[in-house]
Order: C-alpha cells, then sequence, then structure tokens
C-alpha cells in the first residue's frame, strides 16, 4: 500500500539496487560462513585438497559429494528463477557465455584448480575484476570475440602464476 508500484511488484528492494544483488548477497554471506565457520565447510576443503586423505581421516566422501552436488543444482535452479523473473522468459543456454567469466573469477580470485583452498569473499573478488575487465573492454569498444580471448589469456595467466609461485607454506 505504502510502497511505490515498481517496489509493490519486486523490481528492487531498495531504490538503488535490485532484488537479484540483495538476494546474491544473502547467499554470499551464507555460503562464505558455512564454508569458513562449519564442519560442511571443512570436510568440503578436506576433500577439495585431497580426497584419499579426506577418506583415511573418516570423511564419508561420496555423502558428502552428493550434499555437494544437490547444493549446487539448488544453486543453479535458483540462478534460472531469477534470470526468469529478470528477463521474463526462459532459455536453455542462457549462462553458457558465463562460463569462461565464472572459471576465470574463481582463479583469479585464488582458488587452485587443484581444489584444497579459495575463500567465496575472494572469489567476489575476482568476479569485480573480470567485470571491470569486461566494462572497460566494452567501453574501448573491443569485439565480443576478441574479450574472450583477453579474459582467456587472463585466465591461462593466472593458473601459470598458480602452478609457478605456489602460497608458502609455513612450518612451524
Amino acid at each position: 500500500m505504502f510502497l511505490r508500484p515498481e517496489v509493490a511488484r519486486g523490481v528492487k528492494v531498495f531504490e538503488f539496487l535490485p532484488n537479484a544483488v540483495v538476494i546474491a548477497f544473502v547467499f554470499i554471506a551464507i555460503f562464505a560462513f558455512v564454508l569458513g565457520k562449519t564442519k560442511f565447510g571443512q570436510h568440503t576443503y578436506a576433500i577439495g585438497g585431497n580426497k584419499d586423505a579426506a577418506i583415511r581421516s573418516g570423511i564419508d566422501v561420496d555423502r558428502h559429494l552428493i550434499k555437494i552436488y544437490m547444493l549446487s543444482s539448488f544453486l543453479a535452479s535458483l540462478a534460472g528463477i531469477i534470470y526468469v523473473l529478470k528477463y521474463v522468459t526462459g532459455k536453455g543456454d542462457a549462462g553458457a557465455s558465463s562460463l569462461l567469466d565464472s572459471i576465470a573469477a574463481v582463479v583469479i580470485g585464488g582458488a587452485s584448480l587443484y581444489g584444497g583452498k579459495g575463500t567465496v569473499w575472494r572469489t567476489i573478488l575476482g568476479a569485480l575484476i573480470i567485470a571491470v575487465l569486461e566494462t572497460g573492454l566494452r567501453i574501448l569498444g573491443i569485439p565480443t570475440f576478441d574479450k574472450y580471448i583477453i579474459v582467456g589469456v587472463i585466465l591461462i595467466s593466472a593458473v601459470l602464476i598458480d602452478q609457478f609461485f605456489p602460497e608458502p607454506t609455513y612450518k612451524e
């Protein structure tokens, strides 16, 4: 009653912030907590770091991986729902163009492709770096195909840096 029509329809929570951004930050905060502070997160990092060591330490790896895949499918369906709410239509390959960007954001954020390290907040930072890069390339008038090449080169560079300059391990 007291809200403007566009707010009442659910377009935006605040005047300047779309609902998709609010939903994303809620889930980011939840899963940053889950991965950083719970047993589920510790087991996830353990399985990502070394599956055999996780099995030997008593983690039911198969059961845990099923939980992770179920969670992943739930979040993918949530992303699909948010897409439909934003564009009022569905498309089977809607996120196909974002695959390279998402992998690049995770690697640039510091997660290892070999598993066992990385944080949600650093992944968000990597996503922001990719978004700024894409916006800059768009402003410069670089064609979309060339943008994929540039992001791919940055991704390969990040993987090579991860390989040849690993984080130091400290021995006590």
